[in-house]
């Protein structure tokens, strides 16, 4: 669905900027935060950097900002090396996780405060503000200052002021953390709206899967300083290349399991199961771990199942269930709320693969 929508918004897509990170390199004494890293975006896009607390997300994007001084690599925005200037000439806007708002300033005011320092005419400070209160759904609270706004409308403001400027890339670090869910879904959505209205090249850091799955056209998921693999939401959640990023990006079941064919491995317990066998063939016979997405599983009541439920967890939509069989091997399902209606305590259960092994290992 993401990826529709970027291309309905092609017309916008002109008015970005490719952004080129080259061989990055950030150490703080004899730990590094970053490793080389190299990462392009294409003009209009939305960039996801994704990854645990302290895989150098935010150093990269530090740097793309010029806040940070680097070891090593190039910072290129357009055709222009920017690694030397200061944050002050990259023409870059950034949002944080803390608001960041003046306290004795409106709306208005927070929003026009870039323009000011930039000595623009009140005229057009006045027209580019109102412009992008509209855009963000804040017109009428143009005159309120921050402790009179919700959360939610503060970070609004806070994307606002950063846009004002007519920054060639957008920079989002983590900026819907502090919010509560509900918001945070709404304000998600919005950003994405906006970032495709105005065409601008964005990154946005965030250590929620969920989170990127849904904003980026491109997801980077990161660990120690690396890019473990860059490519789609899709791609990144049902076609991971590394055991970290199946597990890191959504839930897994590791199971063991005997290649019996070509193209499909028996799983204790479970039986067979297709895997996708071009990039990891495996001879018959060989014993592998198998990694396997909790919605991947079928459950089936049979006389002569060898599971059992040991407790469900309902998440609106689908419900979660906790399996475990004679040997205690334990298994996650995820099924359809009616699916799971059937399912009882008591009930004897038998698993089967409805679709692909996520990755194949070997043991």
């Amino acid at each position: 669905m993401t990826q529709a929508t970027n291309t309905d918004s092609n017309s916008n897509i002109r008015n970005g900027v490719k952004v080129d990170l080259i061989g990055l390199s950030r150490y703080y004494k004899d730990v590094a935060a970053l490793k080389s890293m190299n990462l392009s975006a294409s003009p209009g896009e939305l960039i996801v950097l994704l990854g645990p607390s302290g895989c150098g997300k935010t150093t990269a994007l530090r740097a793309l900002a010029g806040l940070e001084v680097l070891d090593g690599g190039t910072v290129m925005i357009g055709s222009k090396d920017v690694t030397r200037l200061p944050a002050s000439r990259r023409n870059i806007g950034m949002v944080f996780q803390s608001y960041s708002l003046f306290p004795n300033m409106t709306a208005k005011a927070n929003v026009e405060f870039g323009l000011k320092v930039r000595k623009v005419s009140s005229s057009e400070r006045s027209k580019r503000s109102a412009e992008l209160l509209d855009l963000i759904g804040l017109s009428p609270q143009a005159d309120r200052y921050p402790h009179q706004l919700s959360g939610g409308q503060q970070q609004r403001v806070a994307l606002a002021r950063a846009l004002a400027i007519k920054p060639e890339v957008l920079l989002l670090d983590e900026p819907l953390s502090a919010l509560d869910a509900k918001v945070r879904a709404q304000l998600r959505d919005e950003i994405r709206r906006i970032q495709l209205e105005l065409g601008i090249t964005t990154f946005f850091v965030t250590h929620d899967q969920e989170e990127a799955l849904a904003l980026a056209d491109r997801i980077a998921v990161m660990r120690a300083g690396e890019i473990e693999q860059i490519d789609t939401p899709l791609s990144v959640y049902s076609q991971p290349t590394t055991e970290f990023v199946a597990e890191f990006v959504g839930k897994v079941n590791r199971l063991s399991g005997v290649i019996v064919s070509q193209d499909k491995v028996n799983v204790e317990s479970i039986g067979s199961i297709s895997y996708d066998s071009k990039n990891t063939p495996f001879q018959t016979g060989t014993n592998v771990q198998v990694l396997v997405r909790p919605e991947a599983l079928g459950i089936m009541i049979s006389d002569t199942g060898q599971w059992r439920l040991v407790s469900k967890s309902f998440l609106g939509a689908s419900v979660k269930l906790n399996l475990t069989n004679p040997t205690g091997q334990k298994v996650v399902v995820e099924l359809t709320t009616g699916e799971a209606t059937l399912i009882e305590q008591d009930s004897q259960l038998s698993l089967f693969g409805k679709s692909d092994a996520l990755l194949v290992q070997r043991a």
